[in-house]
């Protein structure tokens, strides 16, 4: 999960260069009507880009936070029961895409879906290893604001997800999900149509990269809190105190 946060933040960074870019000729583009439109364009661009930002980091965390689970060794049926359901029924959703995928691109031999199966199949053995399906909880709906970020966290068995990661970022939930909210609307806007109707403005896009960060930020500890209970929660070593040293002969 940690490698997914830098690469958000690697990427974000490349946004926060194009809005310094963007500021820094804003009085030669304010007198040429080809530029400005053309920085107008490309400030409606980066918030588009900023939410497959989000997107592509909730993709590589559930692939991540799989991994954690699985290397756990946790038998199937102690895990969450949310966890097995999503397993199950959206990993059976995937498989259905995937083979319909499959079949339209004339890929007859079938070989994802069979690894897929493969990997659905594998927690029927009492114990574990097994392979979780990491794109059953991979789903962003393409569209990254609250409730797709609820969905996200509740299939790790996050019981109040929004709640949760409001207090992971130090806000209300309220305002957690207005700002989201805010964000996902003007990516619609210009996504839908290319433009907005309100220009995202250098400094709104900032602000689309600091929500985007503390997001991420926020949902990587959020998960680590599930990681570190029951029953994941990897055994404490009590630490032996040191031998006693006896003192020095007189």
């Amino acid at each position: 999960m940690q490698k997914a946060l830098l690469n958000l933040k690697t990427s974000v960074q490349r946004v926060r260069d194009i809005a310094c870019d963007i500021d820094n000729n804003a009085s030669a583009a304010l007198a040429n009507p080809t530029a400005l439109a053309r920085h107008e364009t490309t400030q409606c661009a980066a918030t588009v880009i900023l939410s497959g930002f989000l997107e592509s980091f909730m993709r590589e965390t559930a692939e991540g936070m799989i991994s954690e689970i699985c290397a756990r060794n946790v038998p199937f049926q102690d895990l969450p029961d949310k966890i097995r359901v999503t397993h199950f029924l959206a990993g059976g959703y995937f498989l259905h895409e995937r083979a319909k995928y499959e079949r339209k691109t004339g890929a007859f031999a079938m070989t994802e879906s069979a690894n897929v199966v493969r990997r659905l199949a594998s927690v029927g053995i009492p114990q574990p290893p097994y392979e979780l399906l990491w794109e059953a909880f991979a789903d962003t709906q393409a569209n990254p604001g609250p409730d797709a970020i609820g969905d996200f966290l509740r299939n790790f068995d996050v019981q109040k997800p929004i709640p949760a990661l409001a207090a992971a970022m130090n806000v209300s939930a309220n305002t957690l999900v207005i700002r989201l909210r805010s964000f996902i609307e003007v990516r619609n806007e210009c996504a839908h149509t290319g433009s907005s109707s309100k220009v995202p403005t250098t400094s709104d896009i900032q602000d689309y990269c600091d929500l985007v960060e503390q997001t991420a930020n926020g949902i990587v500890l959020v998960l680590q809190t599930v990681l570190a209970r029951a029953p994941f929660a990897l055994p404490t070593i009590n630490a032996q105190p040191p031998p006693a040293v006896p003192p020095p002969t007189p």
